[in-house]
């Protein structure tokens, strides 16, 4: 994957997490293959994301001390894997949401 192409996977999951309530990315890491981003209101955890939510994300802290109450994405994939699962995320949220 090219730098160019990389740049471009980032701002397309970037953009994706903007269409989502509650959901912001965080600043852009030079020279990483990973988007921080949060979401608003409590999340028990990053695992419960990966498991009901088919997610493959970490928590942020797990990387680096600044990445507290930030989840981890990988972006090193085609727009069509990160339009999925920006809508497996937005759909667990819905969900979660429910009463």
């Amino acid at each position: 994957m090219t730098a160019e192409r990389l740049r471009n996977a980032r701002d397309h999951l970037a953009m994706g997490l903007t269409t989502i309530p509650g959901v912001q990315a965080g600043p852009p890491a030079k020279g990483a293959m990973y988007l921080l981003f949060r979401i608003d209101g409590s999340l028990s955890s990053a695992q419960q994301l990966v498991s009901d939510g088919k997610l493959g994300l970490a928590p942020g802290i797990a990387f680096r001390p600044e990445g507290e109450g930030y989840l981890r994405w990988c972006f090193a994939s085609s727009h069509d894997w990160l339009d999925e699962g920006v809508q497996r995320l937005k759909r667990y949220l819905e969900a979660s949401q429910r009463p």
